[in-house]
């Protein structure tokens, strides 16, 4: 019995290390000599090295391998930038819903066609200072006998963007505004409330 589970336990041993993810390219090229601590461990990297961290906030986006490096560097900037606005209204979204008080959207169309369909606009007006902050890329070189569609070499961008959380309860603060614009005098106490509060859930 006992030679039996030795058995069993080996073979499980050699079955979980083979489900280990492989990859199907090998790094030709980069920007930096070593993988930077930002990109594997962005919490681990700004407790270390940046010293006001906490007066900002940090948003990262890798890109798909693209043909062009100056393309996937583009996209990273861009899209960083942009996942900004979409993370905030998504946000005051789920503050809504979540309100102990009730969602304010619920018996205001006019205020629920604002949220879902302009919301993300709006944020995206209203918070500046967003700045690209650094900067990582790849040359991958796919190879089909790993695993690849085929062999071919395609560059992977990572994008940090930085801003400081003043910047961003300016935005919380004009977004408010706006939304109070929309809804019902009855509701307005509690668009206020519920701003309020996800700014300061936000930001903390």
């Amino acid at each position: 019995m006992k030679l039996l589970w030795i058995l069993f336990s080996f073979i499980l041993v050699i079955g979980c290390s083979s489900r280990s993810l492989e990859k199907d390219y090998k790094i030709v090229d980069s920007s930096h000599e070593e993988l930077p601590e930002w990109v594997e461990d962005l919490d681990e990297w700004l407790e270390d090295e940046e010293e006001d961290f906490k007066k900002n906030r940090y948003y990262i986006y890798e890109t798909e391998a693209k043909n062009s490096r100056s393309t996937a560097c583009e996209i990273a900037k861009a899209r960083s930038a942009s996942s900004v606005a979409a993370e905030i209204s998504t946000f005051i979204k789920q503050s809504f819903a979540q309100s102990k008080t009730g969602d304010p959207t619920a018996t205001n169309a006019k205020l629920a066609e604002y949220v879902n369909d302009s919301l993300a606009k709006e944020v995206q007006a209203n918070v500046v200072g967003a700045q690209s902050y650094k900067v990582y890329w790849e040359k991958r070189r796919f190879l089909k006998e790993k695993g690849a569609k085929k062999d071919w070499d395609g560059y992977v961008c990572t994008s940090l963007v930085k801003i400081s959380k003043a910047n961003l309860k300016r935005a919380f603060e004009r977004v408010q505004e706006s939304l109070e614009l929309k809804a019902t005098s009855e509701a307005k106490a509690n668009v206020t409330q519920i701003l309020k509060s996800a700014q300061e859930a936000y930001t903390n």
